[in-house]
Formats: structure tokens, C-alpha cells, sequence
């Protein structure tokens, strides 16, 4: 699998350690993807805005709110969490994604996306 971010670029044979390093850090830039192919992968993006909301979302969770999305590569859809993920939030489920487990699926409810 490969990582790819904003500020980062690409890094390829992405370890559990490198998304333990990286994510928490947010130097990454605005969006993170991790890849296991080209129709497979989990991604985010910040969903800052300067707005009284995220300022109370940033109080409350010390976090930015993410955008937390994923597209199922055998049937081409593309998924997205249905509420705001913190950082520490994704990445567990960054983690739990490269791990090949499915733990990260039920850290969240997911609506399809019409793309």
C-alpha cells in the first residue's frame, strides 16, 4: 500500500509506523490517501472552515473535523462516514485499514456517495 498527502507526497510501502508518525503531526496538509490500489482506498480531508461550529468541534474534540471516505474496490462504490472523524480517529483507522482488518468499518456509520 502507499500513502499519499497533500504536503508529504507519495510514500510507497507505507508501514503502521509511518501513519502512527505522520497523522497525529497534521503536517501532512490538508488531505491524506491510503492506497491499496487504484480502485482501493480510505482517504480524508479537513473540513476546517473558520466558523463558530468548527471552532466548538476543535474545543470539544482538540481535533480539526475530517471528512473520512473509503471506495470498496470490488464494487466500485464510494463510501463516507456519516459525522466528522477526529485525527486520532483516522488514524486508527488508517492502521486498521493497512492491517487487511475490517475493524475500521464499524468505528463509524457510512452513507454511499453518488459520485
Amino acid at each position: 500500500m502507499w500513502l499519499t498527502t497533500e504536503e508529504l507526497g507519495d510514500i510507497p510501502d507505507v508501514t503502521a509506523a509511518d501513519i502512527q508518525e505522520i497523522l497525529p503531526s497534521d503536517t501532512f496538509g490538508k488531505f491524506v490517501v491510503l492506497s491499496a490500489g487504484e480502485d482501493s482506498f480510505i482517504q480524508v480531508a479537513s473540513d476546517w472552515q473558520p466558523t463558530p461550529e468548527c471552532a466548538a468541534y476543535l474545543r470539544e474534540h482538540d481535533s480539526d473535523p475530517w471528512v473520512l471516505e473509503y471506495r470498496d474496490g470490488t464494487t466500485g462504490r464510494q463510501y463516507a462516514a456519516t459525522r466528522y472523524a477526529t485525527l486520532n480517529e483516522v488514524r486508527d483507522a488508517f492502521v486498521s485499514y493497512l492491517a487487511g482488518d475490517e475493524a475500521w468499518r464499524s468505528m463509524f456509520s457510512w452513507k454511499e456517495l453518488q459520485l
